[in-house]
């Protein structure tokens, strides 16, 4: 269920994975009406922001950033169930 004031994240989200097997996805951040993409290393537990993309209010927006980038970076996608 979304917090109050917050949209709530879609069925629309999507794993990217890059050519060294890294995922990328969007992810809430703190505060209100926060998101971004972030990645995770194999092996790894902890996602990190992807420096290059922008904070956006809305997820489907930060969704649109990613799916950009991973054009450009021939990444291959995954759907979230």
């Amino acid at each position: 269920m979304a917090e109050k004031g917050r949209p709530e994240m879609g069925g629309t989200e999507m794993t990217y994975v890059d050519s060294r097997g890294w995922n990328y996805k969007v992810m809430p951040g703190l505060g209100d009406n926060a998101y971004k993409a972030r990645y995770n290393k194999p092996g790894y537990r902890g996602w990190h922001c992807v420096a290059n993309l922008p904070w956006r209010s809305y997820p489907e927006d930060a969704e649109k950033d990613l799916a950009e980038y991973a054009r450009r970076k021939k990444m291959r996608c995954v759907e979230n169930e």
